[in-house]
């Protein structure tokens, strides 16, 4: 039967699109607060929100009718006709948010005007006022939320974990506190003080108090201005682009937006110059005509239609372009030589008289690695106990010298060296038989070309295999077999790594430090959002793990697949880890290493690609050697 709703749950459906989550009333208060002409925010929250979120403002304050009145829906001073709306100069002007609020949480407003003598108290749940009293406090508004969603049973249980949403309310108060940087902000989560960013005299300063001195002394700045839009604020360099970048800010008259055609200009207006992998950070602040836009599309008001949206695309990725060429990337070197001490020239053979001289020669390998060379007494390649029981692991085949090679899957003779389940699938491509039906790896001859490929024979013709692809592959698995079996041991470091993260990113990676040490990585605080890494995974130690872009990959890890320690998970790091060492580097091997880096790969359960899926070999075969000889 057809029937209007009752009040109760309309609201609660109308409060579903505006307040999602805890993040979502730290945003509207906030907001509220702003537009009231507060000069000091101070936000607390319990719980990550979930008992209680807290905003204290000096605003202008507001009646005991308006205090009344304001949890009404569409109960508004920042709108008095359809025109304003095209006309919009304030963060709020729907009057859908504290009705929203009321809806699904417990609510103590207090709240007094300069010129009244007491101020109200006034409590409500479920939209209904509870008790409206006079009250002692200062001028501006102090709104109390408890218990969000305890109407509401499923809205509750669908929250994220507490750690994720603490994020998600940091994130908002950086989105506001960026907008205007002469009002006091502060935040407090569980009585312990997270930001308390003073009035800032430049944005770049208020930059340095809310993400951290290493991101804004990163940052150049990009500006222009045109008869459509006013574009001015900062882009990261771009050596600085990282995988995991959450110092991503558009903001247009004021406020924070989200617009992936404008993330792609700001992309493109970096070219080549930034992975496709990486992001850059930016901070841009848009200054357009309000009737231009339109940022009444979406309950949240992040979302904005531009009327000339294409224009715009095209001024962004120029200012990009601009900012970059104009940015000093390289150090300037000083040629003024007034004041320089005197060099005394060093006369050649002809011009003293004497013979003529040259420098000694020098002979040297370019590729030699005293890491890789084999020890005097005749140790091979990586000869440790650790990788020979590895390699033993992966295959136990004896070598045959002067037999066919390859004719029946495995050397004649002897068992199949890789039975199912060790490198070898029935049927599959990737399997030892599989990728090559009849033509496997062979023990001799073996050719290393210029330290970056194994030339080999096979059955039907020449087998060349990339030896950094090959390294990959194989030390991907021996750390991913490591990991899923046992905790990964830890190599200290001689040099403990030291680094300065932002806020969400130093929570993200003390969250998960317990789960991390078992990958292999000892990771502990240092002060406020820094760490120290002091170990390493024992798997990579003579490789040459890049930390700081480790930890950059795993962040950005974490913060894609999220807090789940499953297999994607491991496996996104053991390829990150894999990709920021020294494995891929060309390196010198003799025959011997070559053949055991041959039996390694070949005892993998993928030795056809890299874990990126890049091919670690390929196949020339007769037909086309001859070709090449007509």
């Amino acid at each position: 039967m057809l029937q209007v709703l009752p009040s109760h749950i309309s609201n609660l459906i109308a409060a579903g699109e505006v307040i999602q989550r805890p993040c979502n009333v730290v945003k509207e208060l906030m907001e509220n607060a702003v537009d009231a002409g507060a000069g000091s925010v101070v936000v607390v929250i319990n719980d990550s929100g979930r008992t209680l979120i807290q905003v204290i403002d000096n605003g202008c304050g507001m009646t005991p009718q308006e205090a009344a009145l304001c949890f009404e829906r569409h109960a508004t001073s920042k709108l008095e006709k359809a025109e304003d709306l095209y006309n919009i100069n304030t963060y709020g002007f729907r009057g859908e948010a504290l009705a929203s609020i009321a809806a699904c949480a417990d609510v103590t407003l207090k709240t007094r005007k300069k010129e009244c003598e007491c101020g109200t108290e006034i409590h409500i749940a479920e939209n209904s006022i509870i008790s409206q009293t006079e009250t002692s406090c200062p001028v501006g508004t102090n709104i109390a939320v408890r218990n969000i969603f305890y109407n509401v049973p499923a809205r509750r249980k669908f929250l994220k974990s507490d750690n994720v949403e603490y994020r998600q309310i940091v994130n908002e108060f950086i989105r506001v506190a960026l907008t205007r940087i002469d009002v006091e902000f502060r935040l407090i989560h569980n009585s312990k003080d997270i930001f308390h960013a003073m009035p800032a005299a430049t944005v770049k300063q208020r930059i340095t108090q809310l993400c951290g001195k290493d991101i804004a002394k990163d940052l150049i700045t990009a500006q222009t201005d045109t008869n459509i839009v006013k574009i001015q604020g900062f882009i990261g360099r771009p050596e600085f682009a990282k995988k995991s970048q959450p110092n991503q800010y558009l903001f247009v008259n004021g406020r924070y937006f989200k617009s992936p055609l404008l993330h792609k200009a700001i992309t493109k207006g970096y070219g080549n110059l930034i992975p496709d992998s990486t992001s850059p950070s930016y901070f841009l602040f848009l200054e357009m005509a309000s009737g231009s836009m339109d940022v009444n599309i979406h309950p949240s008001k992040t979302e904005i239609k531009f009327e000339d949206e294409g224009v715009i695309f095209e001024i962004m990725t120029a200012c990009v372009r601009e900012a970059i060429g104009e940015g000093s990337f390289v150090p300037s070197i000083d040629f003024d030589t007034e004041g320089a001490p005197e060099i005394p020239v060093l006369k050649t053979g002809f011009q003293s008289g004497g013979r003529p001289f040259s420098a000694p020669k020098i002979n040297y390998d370019p590729l030699f690695n005293p890491f890789d060379e084999e020890k005097k007494n005749g140790a091979r390649w990586n000869s440790s106990t650790e990788w020979n029981d590895t390699r033993e692991d992966f295959t136990s085949t004896a070598r045959f010298e002067g037999n066919p090679l390859f004719e029946d899957g495995h050397t004649p003779g002897t068992p199949n060296a890789y039975p199912q389940g060790e490198g070898h699938t029935e049927g599959n491509a990737t399997g030892y038989n599989g990728f090559f039906g009849e033509d496997n790896a062979c023990a001799n001859p073996t050719l290393v070309v210029k330290g970056k490929y194994i030339l080999t024979t096979a059955k039907s013709g020449l087998m060349l295999i990339d030896i950094g692809r090959a390294r990959e592959r194989v030390f991907f698995e021996r750390y991913l077999n490591t990991i899923s079996t046992s905790a990964q041991p830890v190599q200290e470091q001689m040099f403990p790594e030291t680094m300065d993260l932002d806020h969400n990113s130093y929570h993200l990676l003390m969250e998960n430090s317990g789960m991390l040490k078992t990958l292999g990585f000892d990771i502990r605080p240092f002060g406020e959002n820094c760490i120290v890494v002091y170990g390493t995974p024992a798997t990579f130690a003579e490789h040459n793990l890049n930390i700081k872009e480790c930890i950059d990959s795993i962040i950005a890890g974490l913060n894609e697949i999220g807090r789940d320690f499953g297999q994607e998970l491991k496996e996104r790091i053991a390829m990150e880890l894999v990709s920021k060492s020294s494995l891929g580097r060309p390196t010198s091997l003799n025959s011997a290493q070559a053949q055991d880096l041959i039996d390694s790969l070949f005892a993998c359960a993928a030795p056809n690609a890299t874990p990126h899926g890049k091919p670690v070999m390929a196949i020339i075969t007769m037909e086309e050697l001859a070709g090449k000889l007509i």
